[in-house]
This record gives structure tokens, sequence and C-alpha cells, in this order.
């Protein structure tokens, strides 16, 4: 161990490690978050695929000489159910910036991910007992979701270079894309094999203990304060960042009154809208819509997230290395992409009726999704500088009330599951997409507004 000091604006008084991960200790702690993000996520997508092959269940109830209707039968209780999610997200984004503020995210992403971890190995308990058991545990699945959105901006603030802060935003928000790539299939896979639904929460469950574990082992809530991070990697980090001047109070109003803050926020909602839409229904348009069989349906509602993921790296080392032009031209450029490619996605699903090119139009939105945090995540970053966390946590709660009102919607729009139902519902979405996005090329703005500066 040796004690260092260097010349940078952050003092570096530390014991350092004599294994630094050969001064690359950022990625470490990137492809870790990265692993976090990926299973929070993951468990509350899971009952998004197994509910096309909980028959069991229903069978086992009117076994029981059951004259009612059980839950997975009702669409009103099971659109309830899809929606417990969006409203444990609400309640877990209420203590979330005060959290953040006083104990770090260390502990706080490490609470709520064993909050998801034990909503999704109760989850087959709570379907034993019945609905309101299984609301409950929906509601926990979205308590440990409602930290992600804060940490793909928080985390790359904290420990990326300026010069990589794309790359860490590509990579940390891929977990959305990575949790439906494993999700879909294992899930596809393990239903119709002689084991069924339940292994599915309890292999995911007790994966995501041991990840969220890890994190809380090696992560620090600050460069500084990592014993793996050589002066040389500390001095990279913290080049051109402001020192943090202790802690400092979030400017709620100014950063509510703020129009390319705003802008922001209405953009995402229609992001937020198209993305629901196929992250929780896209399993049932395939299989009810396009008559995937089960198996089918996993592989072709996961292949989307694949190209997904891959053009959203693309789009982040792109960001990071086309310095010629500003940071407004290319997050403009992120979020006008993939919000006309989504609308243009949904426009083609909603007139053919040819299973060939919905797949195609379905594969083409879900690709374009992932680019729009490329634009509208990085804007915010450069906008709100050390308050990126209750930006983003707005944005989280905008996309709680879309998860609660997209099962809705759909419950009541497609009540049937026919394609002139899916197809109406489709036209809606891709006008919402481009109406809610026209404000955000002239209202935006990279530079640094004046709450962040320090007084």
């Amino acid at each position: 161990m040796t004690v260092v000091t260097i010349e940078s604006g952050f003092p570096d008084v530390r014991q350092i490690s004599s294994f630094v991960f050969f001064h690359k200790t950022r990625y470490m702690i990137m492809v870790l978050s990265l692993l976090c993000m990926t299973v929070g996520q993951m468990n509350s997508l899971t009952f998004n695929f197994t509910v096309i092959c909980m028959q069991d269940v229903v069978t086992d109830f009117h076994q029981n000489n059951r004259t009612d209707l059980h839950w997975m039968e009702n669409p009103s209780q099971k659109s309830f159910i899809f929606s417990g999610v969006a409203i444990g997200a609400v309640i877990g984004l209420i203590p979330l910036v005060p959290m953040l503020d006083h104990i770090g995210l260390r502990i706080t992403f490490t609470i709520f991910g064993l909050i998801s971890a034990a909503s999704s190995l109760l989850f087959p308990l709570a379907v034993s007992i019945g609905f309101y058991a299984v609301f409950i545990v929906r509601i926990l699945q979205g308590i440990g979701t409602s930290i992600l959105y804060t940490v793909v901006a928080y985390i790359p603030g904290i420990w990326a270079p300026k010069n990589e802060m794309g790359t860490f935003l590509a990579v940390l928000s891929c977990g959305f894309q990575l949790s439906n790539i494993i999700c879909m299939p294992v899930s596809g896979i393990l239903c119709e094999s002689e084991y069924g639904w339940r292994p599915i929460y309890y292999i995911f469950g007790t994966l995501t203990v041991f990840v969220y574990v890890a994190f809380f082992i090696f992560y620090a809530d600050a460069p500084k304060n990592h014993h793996h991070v050589s002066p040389k990697e500390l001095s990279l980090i913290c080049a051109e960042k402001k020192p943090k001047q202790g802690k400092e109070s979030v400017p709620y109003r100014a950063i509510c009154s703020d129009k390319c803050v705003l802008a922001t926020w209405l953009a995402m909602c229609g992001r937020n809208v198209a993305f629901y839409v196929l992250i929780l229904y896209g399993p049932t348009y395939l299989r009810e819509v396009l008559h995937f069989d089960v198996k089918g349906t996993g592989w072709a509602a996961a292949l989307p997230f694949v190209s997904c993921a891959i053009v959203k790296f693309a789009s982040g080392q792109l960001t990071d290395r086309l310095t010629m032009f500003s940071e407004k031209t290319k997050f403009i450029t992120c979020t006008l992409i993939s919000m006309v490619g989504l609308a243009a996605g949904f426009v083609v699903m909603s007139m053919t009726s040819s299973r060939t090119i919905a797949q195609i139009s379905y594969t083409f939105a879900v690709t374009l999704s992932g680019i729009t945090i490329m634009g509208t995540i990085k804007c915010l970053q450069l906008r709100c500088q050390q308050h990126v966390h209750f930006a983003t946590a707005v944005i989280a709660f905008m996309a709680c009330v879309w998860q609660f009102v997209v099962p809705l919607g759909v419950g009541y729009l497609c009540p049937n599951n026919t394609p002139e139902e899916w197809s109406f519902l489709f036209f809606i979405v891709s006008g919402i997409v481009i109406v809610v996005n026209i404000p955000f090329p002239f209202l935006t703005t990279s530079q640094a507004a004046d709450y962040t500066k320090h007084k």
C-alpha cells in the first residue's frame, strides 16, 4: 500500500492497492453497474413474458371447484398486476433523492437491488396465495427499478472522464436492453421445459443477490475513495470537472422552470409511451397477433434488443469521438433519429397485415428506441450538472406514470387482441411520439444552467 497526493483540485490522500486494474478500475465499475442495471430491470420484466405460460395456475384454480374468475382471466385485475411495477416505482422515487444525498449511491442502490431480488424470489409464493399478494410483489419489483434511470446518469457523472461520458451512458443504459435479451429467451426455454415458469424467478432472484452484494463490496461513491484507482486514473477522471463543494441543496424550482429541462422531459414522455408498449406488450403482440409459439416469442422479443444494444453502444462511441460537432448537435440528432424511427415503426405496424413486415417494423422500432437516452440524458447531464439526479428522477417518475397508464390503455383499446385493435393502438402511439418531440430541437442547449454554479 502507498499513500499519495496529486495536484488536480481533488485531494488524493489515501491508501492505494498494489493492483489497480491497469488504470482501468472505472471500467470495472461500469461493468458491475451494468450487471446491476440488467438484473434489476430483468426482475420487473419476467412477468411480462411468463404471463403467456402460466395457464397451469388457472387450471389448478378451477380444479378446486372455483366458479369465479381467476385474476389471470380478469382483464382489469390483470392490467393492475402489470401496473403494479409503476406504482412501486413511484413509491421508490419518494425517498430516492434524499437517500442519494445523505447515504450515497453505494448503499442506496444496494438496498433497492435487494428489494428487487426479494420480489423475484417471492413471486411464485405470491401467485399461490392470490391476486393481492401478487400485486404487492409487483410493487416491490417496481421499487427495485425506480433507481435505474438515475443510475444511468449518476454514475457517468462521477466515474467517467469527460471524453468517455457518451460511452459510459451508452453502456449503462444497455441494461434496459440486456435485461430483455436475457429474460425473454431464458423464460421461453424454461416455460416449455418440464420445470415450468417458477424456476425463472428463483434463478433471477438469486443472481440479483450475488450481483448487488458484489456491487456493495466493490463500488465507491467517489473515485478518490476507491483503493484500486491509481493517481493516473484519478487525474484522468477528474480532468475538467469542478471539485464538489460539499453537500448542495437541489434547486427544485429552477430546474422545474428550465425550458431546456422541460423540453427534454416532454421528449422522454413520448419515448416512454412507445417503449412501455414494446416492453410490456411485445411478447403478447408477438404471441397473440403474429402467432409465434412460446419459445419463438422469447427469441422474437429478445433479438430486437440485441440490435438496440449494438446501435446504442455504437452511438455512444460516435458521440465521444465526433468532436467536430457541438454537443447540442449530437444530442438533438440522436433524439430525433430515435423518435422518427420509433414513430415510423409504429406507423408501419399499424398499417400492415404481413407478419414479416410487422416483425421487421417491431425490430426497427425497438432498435432505435435506445438512442433516445444518448440525446435526452446527455442533454440533462450537461444542463443540470451536479443536480442531474433530480432531473432523471423526474423522468423516472413520468416513466412510472406511463408504465401505469399504458396497461390500462392497452386493456381498454385491445381487449380481444385483434390485429385491428393493435393497429389503432400503434397509430395513436406514433402520433404521441411525433407531437411531444417538436419542442426539443428548439428549446434545448448544452450550456450549464446558472443554478449549477457555486455561489
